[in-house]
């Protein structure tokens, strides 16, 4: 679903991805782990046209996206959960859903995404739905801005940091849900501060250092392979 091939992207100078290559198959989980600076939270912002790459290509189904807008690629249907989750703290929750159906964009013939679908996903949302975004805590924040994001279609959800911040429990919640999507084909792209969590739920995992792709692998192998647990499953990593 997904194909990105020798990409390279500088700002203030400064290459923060070189020459990255990686693969993410419709219906899969992927996950990005590495240290701090690694330049993940960079490559997620490249795909989803934040910043644009100095070369190399992103293919999303089949179509080079390199120099198109951000929202056009949102409304080709690949949507950014960015870390932080930037909800609109000033509208309520159901607002903030509502807010989601505008990435659908011409896709919005083929059926809009019905509400209660994201309420049943995350039952405190609809409980919440008339509370303004801002009132909320951190991991119903991060529940809205999935919400958000999936009441426009997405065909592949790319993740930064969803468990950042969050309480074990709420992190188990949105792991389940995103696992849950997942068996009705959905295709994430993650990155996660928390390699075990994140070589737990995903199929396929990237290890980025200094820019470049340093290791993948299956993630189940990957958890059981002594470098990766000396470097990456000793402590908690982030973006």
């Amino acid at each position: 679903m997904l194909k990105i091939n020798q990409l390279t992207t500088a700002y203030a100078g400064i290459k923060a991805l070189r020459e990255v290559s990686l693969h993410v198959p419709e219906g899969k989980i992927v996950a990005l782990i590495g240290p701090n600076g690694a330049g993940k939270t960079t490559l997620l912002n490249t795909i989803s046209g934040v910043l644009r790459p100095r070369q190399g290509t992103i293919e999303f189904q089949s179509t080079n996206i390199v120099g198109l807008p951000a929202h056009k690629i949102a409304r080709s249907g690949l949507l950014h959960v960015p870390e932080g989750r930037q909800i609109l703290g000033p509208l309520t929750v159901e607002e903030n859903l509502e807010v989601g159906r505008l990435a659908l964009g011409d896709r919005r013939a083929q059926g809009d995404v019905d509400i209660e679908t994201v309420y049943r996903l995350f039952p405190i949302l609809k409980e919440k739905r008339l509370q303004f975004g801002g009132s909320l805590s951190g991991g119903q924040q991060q529940m809205l801005a999935i919400g958000r994001a999936l009441m426009a279609r997405p065909k592949l959800l790319l993740l930064d940091e969803p468990s950042l911040g969050l309480a074990p429990i709420i992190v188990n919640q949105v792991f389940q849900t995103l696992k849950e999507l997942q068996l009705k084909g959905l295709t994430v792209l993650l990155i996660e501060q928390n390699a075990k969590k994140a070589l737990e739920y995903s199929d396929y995992t990237y290890i980025l250092e200094g820019g470049r792709c340093v290791y993948e692998g299956n993630s189940s192998e990957l958890a059981n392979d002594p470098t990766v647990q000396d470097y990456y499953l000793g402590h908690e990593t982030s973006a």
